[in-house]
């Protein structure tokens, strides 16, 4: 079995490198949470803790990554990364511990001369994940022209495309975002076969010093499959106003959306439009999302609005804290709040002290239907306290509607 032999020959490079140890320098970071429910009768709600250890020997560097939950050990990863003058490589593999699975590896190989870059993807899934064992390879161009100005990219996709693939694993004793691992490269979109599978060809440019073009090609095994252009037009006649064009066509569909934003240099007013209409008749505007945010003197203050709750919802700060479609964020893997909270308003003040940075939050969420004062549906506050870049220590509450829910407790210690 070809992922038996990686699996092997990494074991190989991984011994050798624990035996050299002393030749290199070891590094890593362990972060740990332990959450407590005051309400529940169990005390201990949920608990996270991920260590990261990196051996650096040379231009090689190996890493290891443990994640852990309540109920064991999560997810197991192991990496290699490698870089000799213009080339390099960047590998990962991902193991279920509770079975032993392997579950997935990729592998990039890049070739840097500037201003063109070549890049081999390769990636394959395990017999434990359904339609595996299959892998694949993407081979993409990358290059600049006019100094920067413009860019083309053709990715080739032959047996596997970068459109993403997760892994989830589900419980019931917490909700953690340790759940899903994702990563670039997806084998699965094909037989496994040493095939074409389709092409995607990216052209960027910027023109005029404010307006942004990106056209997209995409073809699959029969031909022409769509064809994406945005344009973006930004600090409009001189004013703080931006706007995005976008439109796609298919073999079957039309469509386009239209979003301004709204800039200052005191804040950030921005505003999440659809252009409404059939058969190329334009019959309205629906606004679906309002975010305005503000920093000054370590303070950031932010506003995000889901005007469309039954479509829309508002991701999490790791993808963004935007708001986008509920279909688009569970195709690409994006963790999102409960569509029950249509607003989400939110304080960081982060202030310097002896020895350290302090950082106080406060999250507060809105719902739609609690009956209550501003439809309140919870509050999330916590404080952190950071010691240099070694060592940090926090603490979070959740107060909702029922009380007082949870009380987190986190650390972080990096060597």
């Amino acid at each position: 079995m070809t992922y038996r032999i990686i699996a092997i020959v990494f074991a190989f490079v991984l011994l050798g490198a624990v035996a050299s140890l002393a030749a290199g320098p070891f590094t890593g970071t362990w972060q740990a949470e332990i959450g407590l429910a005051p309400l529940q009768t169990m005390p201990f709600s949920s608990f996270k803790s991920t260590l990261d250890v990196e051996l650096n020997i040379g231009f090689l560097t190996l890493s290891s990554s443990s994640d852990f939950i309540l109920s064991g050990w999560l997810w197991q990863e192991f990496g290699l990364s490698a870089t000799l003058a213009f080339i390099s490589f960047d590998g990962q593999m991902l193991f279920e511990p509770q079975s032993g699975s392997f579950l997935y590896a990729q592998g990039t190989l890049k070739f840097s001369f500037y201003p063109v870059v070549f890049s081999l993807y390769s990636a394959m899934i395990g017999p434990a994940v359904p339609g595996g064992p299959n892998y694949g390879y993407v081979a993409d161009i990358y290059g600049e022209l006019l100094g920067g100005i413009a860019s083309i990219e053709s990715a080739t996709f032959i047996g596997a495309d970068l459109s993403g693939i997760s892994f989830t694993q589900t419980t019931s004793s917490t909700s953690s975002t340790l759940l899903t691992k994702t990563y670039i490269t997806d084998p699965t979109i094909d037989s496994g076969q040493i095939c074409f599978s389709g092409e995607k060809l990216t052209f960027k440019a910027t023109t005029f010093g404010c307006i942004d073009i990106t056209a997209v090609t995409t073809l699959g095994k029969t031909g022409f499959t769509s064809q994406e252009i945005e344009l973006s037009f930004l600090h409009l006649f001189n004013s703080p106003l931006n706007i995005t064009l976008d439109y796609v066509f298919s073999l079957q569909t039309a469509s386009h959306t239209f979003t301004p934003s709204l800039e200052t240099d005191f804040g950030c007013l921005k505003v999440y439009t659809d252009l409404l209409g059939t058969g190329g008749e334009i019959t309205g505007i629906e606004i679906y999302g309002i975010e305005f945010s503000a920093s000054y003197a370590g303070t950031t203050f932010r506003s995000i609005s889901n005007l469309n709750t039954t479509d829309y919802v508002i991701t999490t700060p790791s993808y963004g804290s935007i708001v986008e479609l509920e279909t688009d964020a569970i195709a690409n893997a994006h963790l999102y709040y409960s569509k029950d909270y249509w607003e989400i308003i939110s304080l960081e003040v982060k202030t310097p002290g002896m020895g350290g940075t302090y950082t106080f939050s406060v999250d507060t969420f809105f719902g739609t239907s609690t009956g209550l004062l501003f439809d309140w549906g919870k509050t999330n506050m916590g404080v952190a306290i950071s010691f240099g870049s070694t060592f940090s220590v926090s603490s979070h509450i959740v107060i909702d509607t029922t009380g007082f829910t949870a009380w987190k407790i986190g650390m972080s210690l990096s060597w």
